[in-house]
Order: structure tokens, then C-alpha cells, then sequence
């Protein structure tokens, strides 16, 4: 126990520190939030080794079949829907109605395949 007598005040003289029990709620609030941020993050890594990869879009190319890409795209997810319309060493050009997209394949986290319904 502390000595308080020095104090003027009785109050202050009979205090009782919590000690880390007043913390708690803090640290609940601060570990709750740090919670949710990590729900938040998503993983930007691939399964796939690079001749699955390649072998994958190889085939879709030469069916000509349209591909679902799910790419790295600074930091976050984008999924690509379209056929892949050229294919080299180190990049795919996938195109959809609107554009042609040009993507590394380190880039390329998953290649599925899109059934037509």
C-alpha cells in the first residue's frame, strides 16, 4: 500500500487504485477495432504456381474460352471476366466487352473457368 498521509485531503489519503482494472476497457476497445481491421485485410497471395497459371490460360486461350481472373491490383482484388486474346513470357491480354486488359502473371491469383448458364 501507498503512503498518503502527506495529502491534505482525506479523500485522497483512503484512495484505492484500481491499478489495470481501469485499463480494461481501453485495451477492450483498442483490441476490438484491431479486430476488425484484420477481417478487413484480404490475402493477396495465389495458390497457383506459375506453370499451373500458365498452363490454365494456355488452355483457355486455345479453346478460346472465357476465363474468370481474380488479379493483384495495388493492393486489392479485382476479378476479370473475358477471353484471353494474347499470351507471352510474362503478360496475358485478357479482353472484355469493353476493353483489353494486360496482366502480369505473377499478378494472377486464381483462373476459373465461366459457364455460360
Amino acid at each position: 500500500m501507498i503512503d498518503r498521509s502527506y495529502l491534505p485531503f482525506q479523500s485522497a489519503r483512503e484512495h484505492q487504485d484500481r491499478g489495470i482494472e481501469k485499463w480494461t476497457g481501453f485495451f477492450l476497445s483498442e483490441h476490438t477495432s484491431s479486430l476488425i481491421k484484420d477481417k478487413r485485410k484480404k490475402t493477396l497471395s495465389s495458390n497457383l504456381e506459375d506453370t499451373e497459371k500458365q498452363t490454365l490460360i494456355g488452355q483457355l486461350y486455345t479453346n478460346r474460352l472465357t476465363g474468370i481472373f481474380t488479379v493483384n491490383d495495388k493492393q486489392s482484388c479485382r476479378t476479370l471476366t473475358g477471353q484471353v486474346t494474347e499470351v507471352s513470357s510474362h503478360f496475358v491480354t485478357i479482353k472484355n466487352n469493353r476493353r483489353h486488359y494486360t496482366v502480369r502473371y505473377q499478378d494472377i491469383l486464381a483462373v476459373n473457368l465461366w459457364k455460360s448458364q
